[in-house]
């Protein structure tokens, strides 16, 4: 017989908002769960920094515009 199915009112995954969300482990003594529908392993209410769009967008420009990696790394590396 399998385990019946753990659907969360409170809480969504956050790639594909499923609320399947059986517990997976602990991650920095944490509790951590694995979406049911995508398997995405996530850690409920954990903040995910993001770089804001100016820092995002120095890094990928010179790589856009397909420029060597001494280019891109800018020769201060010795």
């Amino acid at each position: 017989m399998a385990r019946p199915r753990i659907y969360r009112k409170d809480q969504q995954c956050p790639r594909c908002g499923s609320n399947w969300l059986p517990k997976c482990g602990r991650s920095r003594g944490k509790q951590t769960c694995r979406c049911g529908q995508c398997l995405y392993h996530f850690t409920p209410g954990a903040e995910h920094p993001h770089q804001p769009e100016g820092v995002r967008k120095l890094a990928v420009d010179p790589y856009t515009a397909r420029s060597s990696l001494e280019a891109i790394r800018g020769g201060c590396w010795g």
